[in-house]
């Protein structure tokens, strides 16, 4: 909205107050202003974009510096906030995160069943989560069943080992445990990762609207 003070139109009487919602509306032929929305449509595309992208790109290689240590906590009790069937609708409604986490885990017959697999997992989980209304829950648990007893993935290399599972921990998932290895780079660049990711949903909405504008 600073950007647009470079810009003019004698025909716009009082268009520096507009809001942003109005600015980026088609504007009448020959506007001053419609010049300003080509110029904002490039910095979205190119200058914006490029520096959120190089951004979340530094988050991911400083990942690297980190290197599991086989605890195999993360396969054998992740965390979701939907139940099973819950999940496989997502995955059939196009839910890609559900559609490859439904691939390989499979919940849990209970939780009490969880507890009795990993009790002290399971209780930092509930504490560090969401409060449960009494007699809900809110909070489900799953495992993998390719974990050998090594802690080492049994289908790793293989199609059947899913991205999400590759990328770990960039998933969104519920809970990662604290003496995950991954878990210092997580809580370190968390809310930035999230404020990249919120600034890229804003830049797409605001690129949107302003190639429909244009096109008008």
């Amino acid at each position: 909205m600073t950007f647009r003070g470079s810009f003019s139109c004698d025909a716009c009487q009082g268009a520096m107050q507009m809001t942003l919602d109005e600015a980026i509306q088609p504007q009448h032929q020959g506007c001053g202003y419609i010049q300003w929305q080509k110029e904002s449509l490039r910095l979205l595309e190119t200058d914006l974009g490029g520096e959120i992208l190089q951004r979340l790109q530094q988050i991911s290689a400083y990942r690297e510096q980190f290197a599991c240590h086989l605890c195999g906590a993360c396969c054998r009790l992740a965390s979701q906030d939907a139940d099973y069937a819950t999940l496989l609708q997502r995955a059939a409604a196009g839910d890609d995160f559900a559609r490859q986490f439904t691939s390989v885990f499979l919940p849990y017959p209970s939780r009490e069943a969880a507890r009795q697999k990993a009790p002290d997992l399971v209780a930092t989980v509930l504490a560090e989560t969401v409060e449960e209304p009494e007699g809900t829950e809110q909070v489900f648990f799953y495992h993998c069943p390719y974990v050998g007893e090594d802690n080492r993935c049994t289908v790793y290399g293989t199609e059947k080992r899913p991205a999400i599972c590759q990328s770990y921990p960039e998933t969104p998932l519920v809970f990662i445990q604290p003496k995950c290895a991954w878990q210092p780079w997580k809580q370190e660049t968390h809310p930035q990762t999230l404020m990249a990711h919120a600034l890229l949903q804003v830049s797409e909405q605001l690129r949107k609207r302003l190639q429909s504008a244009l096109s008008l």
